[in-house]
């Protein structure tokens, strides 16, 4: 086995059981050759009833910002009669489905009187209005919002199109019944089924044992699956008892289906070679760390955790994963993963389980790093995946990495996006914007409240501080300053010097992953004209022990009125009079263009020595030439040529490339400054990305205003405001070199 704290190998005792004697190494008694057929059985016709697990209430209710972004909203005063009236008087049937007449339905189910809302749900004049698999996310918000009077539009959505199953997961009866045994094994419906199945076990199974007694064929192996899912949750006997209702018969067919979760495993089984465990993998720690697996037991661990997936786990891994040490299990989870390639996924299925069960905060940040170098390709072969377990491991940095991800992975059509998705969604659960979120998941790296850090040598200390680009340095006795540690001596504490000298090391990388980053975003902050209350300045920025150091480096304002934050976390104004905010003020990173007194604070700032992370005092500021502030256009930068390095350039800056053309080219670059806002960049021939060097340099043919990222749609310059106009010329000026037009 691969290195791990040397420990002796645990006694035959101390082995958990179901390791060192799986149910495959037992004799089993033999099954029925043939299936147990039972046929003619009738199921339960019960009325539906409501049932929703936790949460799943408030996941239906949810909604992406794409639906937001796409759909009409309702609006702030509607007259709730008349448009039920619409509906109810057949005005609504002579206009065309979707539309207006859908937004009409979805404002006066989801935002209307609930009685109005409950007569057009049972109006199945309009259920043909919503049976299609673009419709599973309003119809999981109509259940979400009215329980069992939405069922029946459900059931004839999922009649006529699967998908809309998705959406009956806290309903029960037959007919619901029905459509989730036929979502086993569909794509997306497949979870739902297996939460259905989890959720409503015993109660479910009298309407599924009859599914999985009839003749061999798809909706039977669809049906056992359920009856495994509700074993496996809830135990057998539950099934036994649901079978007993149809007679002894089918107490027997359940009971050749073998309801012992234990004894569900494949034939052959994926054992791995003990070499390869005791070679390639880390040894597994009994729990206290005293002690190590024995290597075939360590194998029949690997057996219980590849023939798993996040879906289907092994019953037995639940049973033996308590006896053991976590940490070792993580380490055997990532071994798993970078020991075994599956070709079309980013992990076989067993290594995922592993990976999502078993990872700890160490894993979670290897799998993050990983994830944020997959090629196109990767994230394409099922890599998307991946998120899932990374948010499902929830360790402490989640939120970081994903943060991480949605601005930094390789990949930015889709990796990023879906990162940015999942972020979004959690913003949107705490009531907050994406920005807001950002700002709380700034890390601190154990800085005191002040800024600082102690690293203790014994018979010396130093105190880290950090400059305008948040590097840090470290302060010896004399004041002296140090970009290094050095190396602890023979007079140093042998303990606490070491690992003094290892932390400021730790420190200074993971500064370096993080500066730039905070650094980009409060400047992007000020050009987007971002407030913060009081309070959130307060918690969120001046005093964070790590944003604290660039934010006393810039000037802030309240209102009309300008501050900067002191070194002792105080608020001065340009006279150094102390300066307090009024409770409603909005606090902003002023533009230049907006500062007033902008001298008198270049001046403060040249007596202090205060350095800035970025300009903001010295911004060059731009002003359309005449004739530009009324255009779309901006002749004077086209026509230059510019090589292919500063338009990539532009796209690691948040600009995006348009949608590949005839040849593989790329023909314009887009940046989004706004809702509907779009400063758009046509080249020629266009950035080849298969081969960049074949069009080494660029031909700027326009450069355009738009509503679209194709530049579609009038916009003006007076309409985009002085301060992204500044910004956009600045841009501009720097990619093409044309002469400087600044005040």
């Amino acid at each position: 086995m691969t290195e791990t704290p040397r420990v002796p190998e645990a006694p035959a005792s101390d082995v958990p059981p179901l390791l060192a004697e799986p149910p495959w190494t037992r004799p089993r008694a033999p099954r029925p050759a043939e299936p147990v057929v039972v046929t003619g059985l009738k199921r339960p016709k019960a009325p539906a009833v409501e049932s929703w697990p936790p949460g799943l209430r408030e996941e239906f209710a949810d909604v992406s910002d794409t639906w937001r972004r796409n759909e009409t909203p309702t609006p702030d005063d509607p007259d709730w009669a008349a448009l039920a009236e619409y509906f109810r008087g057949g005005a609504a049937l002579q206009d065309p489905r979707g539309g207006d007449r859908g937004a009409r339905y979805r404002w006066l189910v989801l935002d209307g009187p609930d009685d109005l809302a409950r007569e057009l749900l049972a109006d199945e004049r309009y259920f043909d209005d919503w049976s299609g698999w673009v419709y599973v996310t309003p119809l999981k918000r109509f259940a979400a919002r009215h329980g069992l009077a939405a069922h029946r539009l459900l059931l004839h959505a999922a009649k006529e199109h699967l998908a809309c199953a998705q959406a009956l997961v806290p309903f029960l009866d037959d007919a619901t019944a029905q459509f989730m045994i036929k979502c086993f094994g569909k794509n997306r419906e497949d979870d739902a089924a297996r939460a259905w199945a989890a959720w409503h076990g015993p109660a479910a199974a009298p309407f599924v044992v009859p599914e999985a007694l009839r003749k061999p064929g798809p909706k039977r192996a669809q049906a056992e699956q359920a009856i495994a899912v509700i074993a496996r949750e809830h135990g057998g006997a539950c099934v036994l008892e649901a079978a007993r209702r149809y007679g002894e018969r089918a107490v027997a067919g359940m009971e050749a289906l073998g309801l012992d979760p234990l004894d569900r495993f494949p034939d052959p089984l994926p054992e791995p070679d003990e070499a390869f465990v005791r070679d390639e993998l880390p040894r597994v720690l009994l729990r206290g760390g005293k002690a190590a697996l024995p290597v075939p037991a360590t194998r029949n661990l690997v057996t219980m955790l590849r023939i798993s997936s996040v879906k289907d786990p092994y019953a037995g891994c639940e049973q033996v994963f308590p006896h053991l040490d976590p940490a070792s299990l993580a380490e055997l989870a990532w071994a798993m993963y970078r020991t075994e390639y599956v070709p079309d996924a980013w992990a076989s299925p067993g290594a995922e389980y592993a990976v999502q069960r078993l990872g700890d905060a160490t894993t979670a940040a290897r799998l993050a790093t990983a994830m944020g170098r997959w090629s196109k390709n990767r994230v394409w072969s099922g890599g998307l995946r991946a998120l899932d377990v990374l948010i499902a491991m929830d360790t402490p940095d989640t939120l970081l990495h994903l943060d991480r991800l949605a601005r930094k992975a390789a990949d930015a059509k889709r990796m990023r996006a879906h990162a940015q998705a999942r972020l979004d969604r959690v913003a949107r659960e705490r009531g907050i914007t994406g920005e807001q979120l950002a700002d709380r998941l700034v890390p601190d790296f154990g800085l005191d409240a002040d800024g600082t850090m102690t690293l203790d040598y014994g018979p010396r200390r130093f105190t880290v501080g950090f400059d305008e680009r948040l590097a840090p340095y470290a302060l010896d006795g004399t004041g002296k300053r140090r970009t290094t540690l050095p190396k602890p001596g023979v007079k140093d504490d042998p303990a606490l010097a070491p690992d003094a000298h290892r932390r400021f090391g730790d420190l200074k990388k993971e500064a370096r992953t993080v500066a730039a980053d905070q650094i980009k975003r409060l400047e992007r902050a000020m050009v987007a004209g971002r407030s913060w209350t009081p309070v959130e300045f307060r918690e969120v920025l001046a005093g964070h022990p790590l944003l604290r150091h660039i934010v006393r480096r810039l000037v802030w304002s309240a209102g009309p009125d300008a501050f900067r934050v002191t070194e002792d976390g105080t608020y001065a104004d340009a006279t150094d009079d102390a300066f307090v905010p009024s409770p409603d003020a909005a606090i902003t990173l002023p533009h230049p263009l907006l500062l007033k007194d902008r001298d008198a604070w270049t001046e403060v700032f040249a007596d202090y020595e205060i350095l800035q992370p970025f300009p903001q005092l010295g911004r060059t500021v731009h002003e359309p030439a005449p004739g530009e502030r009324t255009a779309s256009r901006l002749p004077r930068f086209e026509g230059a040529t510019v090589p292919n390095g500063p338009i990539y350039g532009l796209v690691r800056a948040g600009w995006r490339f348009g949608e590949r053309e005839t040849g593989g080219y790329q023909r314009h670059v887009s940046l989004e400054l706004g809702a509907k806002r779009y400063l758009v960049i046509d080249l020629d021939p266009g950035v080849r990305v298969i081969a960049p060097d074949d069009d080494p340099v660029q031909e700027i043919r326009a450069v355009r205003l738009g509503t679209t990222g194709y530049g579609g749609g009038k916009l003006t310059f007076d309409e985009l405001g002085p301060v992204q106009t500044s910004e956009v010329l600045a841009t501009l000026t720097r990619l093409t070199g044309a002469p400087e037009q600044a005040t």
